[in-house]
């Protein structure tokens, strides 16, 4: 059994070994390392404009509370949670306490959300200043008056969000209300 046991050891340091010289970054023990990381693609924009994971994110424009004008593409290099929202939506009201903490934190790292107000199925507009308000949300609101971007983005669920790394591709889309973890381990994974 101890015999066993040296010759065991001794394979794994060998593998260990050829992991970390020959594989080096493509080696299992650097793949550990980064567990959870998504992979930086070379040529983003060469990617198909689409919704699927792997797709560059379609580019939008829409004019948020302020009536200033808000493009996707303005915030590329920043790492973006695309979230489709409304007022009256439960697990909306669930998820922007933690969307706006980590907002919070994570904003010097270069990371935006983006939470898109699906303004037509709205009572008033004065309902979402109120939810905003209420909520202390300090992240960029665009208003979808119209549902453009609703729909370009196929949104048949609230919410429903869109995880876009710095080169603008999509790297998980999520329907239903955000976990606070899940939250947390999309925005460590951008890069």
């Amino acid at each position: 059994m101890k015999k066993f046991l040296i010759i065991a050891a001794i394979i794994l340091a060998v593998l260990f070994v050829i992991d970390k010289t020959v594989l080096k970054n493509q080696g299992v023990v650097n793949q550990l390392t980064l567990t959870g990381k998504y992979k930086q693609i070379n040529n983003p924009d060469q990617l198909p404009v689409g919704l699927d994971e792997g797709n560059l994110a379609p580019e939008f424009s829409l004019m948020d509370l302020n009536g200033n004008e808000v493009n996707l593409s303005d915030y590329r290099g920043k790492k973006i949670l695309l979230n489709f929202w409304a007022t009256w939506c439960p697990p909306c009201k669930a998820e922007m306490p933690y969307m706006q903490e980590y907002f919070e934190k994570y904003q010097s790292d270069g990371f935006e959300i983006l939470a898109v107000n699906a303004t037509v199925t709205e009572k008033s507009k004065e309902d979402v200043f109120r939810f905003i308000d209420d909520y202390d949300l300090t992240f960029t609101i665009p208003m979808d008056e119209r549902n453009q971007v609703s729909s370009g983005y196929e949104i048949l669920a609230f919410p429903t969000s869109f995880f876009i790394d710095s080169d603008g591709v999509i790297r998980s889309k999520v329907i239903g209300g955000l976990t606070k973890e899940y939250l947390h381990d999309e925005i460590k994974k951008l890069p």
